[in-house]
């Protein structure tokens, strides 16, 4: 019995060139949501940390 899954990709085959730029967007679109989502969660606490924070100034 062959082993279906080293048929996969084989020969290698040049993706279209609209399926590539539909992928890169979505993964840059993805990326620009993740980021946001750290912005707004993940450093909060640090933000808010640093805004309420008093500085010593000393003259």
């Amino acid at each position: 019995m062959d082993n279906p899954f080293k048929k996969i990709g084989q020969p290698p085959k040049e993706v279209p060139e609209d399926l590539k730029k539909k992928v890169m967007g979505d993964i840059a679109a993805f990326k620009l949501f993740m980021e946001t989502a750290s912005l707004f969660s993940v450093n909060y606490a640090e933000a808010a940390e640093s805004f309420f924070k008093k500085k010593n100034h000393n003259k």
